[in-house]
């Protein structure tokens, strides 16, 4: 890991599981992955682990509202003996036992073991986020980033929740457990676990599952906030629709942030005879979209063929979209490496007008294309922010 690493790991890395969209305990274990640890500063991993206490906690509210709703409804199926019939009989079990008669009853569900199985994992998940969340002190998080209202609010409902359920006993899971159970089940045991919990860089495979951070993912993270940075400073407020769709709305102008997606301003209207053509549209990092969009396509690269590919793909967005403007990101190319053809060469020609000033425009078929260079090694983010706001002022 190199110093402009991390830099962009110590400036946004509190913030990739909510970038990545970990939204619940199963989107975490789905990243963890063999890898080798990353070191990183305390307030760093002190603020991922408050945020798994917070997705530990949601998950246990979920799984303990499911199982109350199933508590009211769920009936389950029994034979019952009786000398008067209570149900639909069963001819072939009554020839056996009459004069008794045999018939098909449902009963409530209401007092099944699992639901003290769950009483009993509430309360000591419960008693772990309790006592753990005291024990952590994190940064005030950015406000689109910020999740501690959420929190309180849930860590108060589980408190409450917890004691509806009879207080069973601790079991091993089981493959016949209801979905609810086997959920709070994964999240009792991350809450145990939780200081195991580390962050792991790609490369070389480790012997831990660690939380691994795609470098190229934190650069469009690192993007991504210099530009929700911008909007909320200039009068936007970020409203959360769901867990995909956020807006920036100051007054009657509303923009969608859109991640990774392809957009319905999309040009593309036949892809030889295939009847789907979606995967085809281009799928631009960042987008925000009021009546035109504006594009922003992000690469955590200084090898000057692979910027050259970014510029020409910025160039194919902004045919496809016919966008406001479309703006390729970069930390600048290095000063070694070798221009492989004419269009390399012309790339680094471009990146050394852009470092005059932080970017460069051009037009394309009268489409307006920006080269920004975004430098996570630059102190201070006011420099990165100036050029952020060069290209959005006139524009949202």
């Amino acid at each position: 890991m190199n110093e402009r690493d991390r830099a962009l790991i110590e400036k946004v890395g509190y913030y990739y599981l909510q970038y990545k969209g970990v939204i619940d305990i199963e989107k975490l274990l789905q990243i963890l992955d063999l890898s080798q640890e990353l070191q990183v500063n305390n307030e760093l991993l002190n603020y991922i682990h408050y945020y798994i206490l917070y997705l530990v906690t949601r998950d246990s509210v979920k799984s303990a509202n499911e199982a109350l709703r199933e508590r009211l409804t769920y009936k389950e199926f029994s034979v019952e003996y009786s000398q008067e019939l209570y149900g639909q009989l069963d001819v072939t079990r009554t020839i056996i036992v009459y004069p008794l008669l045999v018939y098909y009853d449902f009963k409530e569900g209401y007092n099944a073991p699992e639901y003290g199985t769950l009483g009993y994992l509430l309360r000591r998940i419960y008693e772990i986020v309790s006592e753990k969340r005291k024990g952590i002190k994190i940064p005030e998080p950015h406000p689109y980033f910020n999740f501690l209202k959420d929190f309180d609010r849930l860590f108060s409902e589980l408190n409450s929740v917890k004691d509806i359920f009879p207080e069973g006993y601790y079991r091993d899971p089981s493959y016949t457990d209801p979905l609810w159970l086997i959920r709070t089940y994964k999240a009792y045991i991350l809450a145990k676990k939780l200081e195991d919990i580390r962050i792991g860089e790609g490369g070389e495979k480790g012997d831990r599952e660690l939380i691994k951070f795609l470098k190229w993912k934190l650069y469009e993270l690192y993007v991504f906030y210099l530009v929700v940075t911008y909007l909320w400073r200039n009068g936007f407020e970020i409203v959360k629709e769901d867990e995909k769709r956020y807006y920036a709305v100051k007054g009657n102008n509303k923009v969608k942030l859109i991640f990774n997606a392809s957009l319905c301003t999309s040009t593309l209207r036949k892809v030889d005879d295939l009847q789907k053509i979606d995967k085809y549209k281009g799928r631009p990092d960042l987008s925000l979209v009021n009546e035109k969009p504006i594009i922003f396509e992000c690469k955590y690269s200084q090898k000057v063929g692979y910027i050259t590919m970014g510029r020409f793909k910025v160039m194919a967005y902004t045919y496809e979209y016919q966008p406001l403007a479309s703006v390729l990101v970069y930390p600048g190319l290095d000063k070694r490496g070798v221009d492989y053809d004419d269009e390399d060469s012309a790339t680094r020609e471009l990146d050394r007008r852009a470092k005059e000033r932080g970017l460069i425009d051009f037009w394309y078929n009268s489409n307006l294309i920006y080269i920004a260079i975004i430098d996570p090694l630059k102190d201070d983010d006011e420099y990165n922010l100036r050029i952020i706001g060069e290209i959005l002022k006139k524009l949202v």
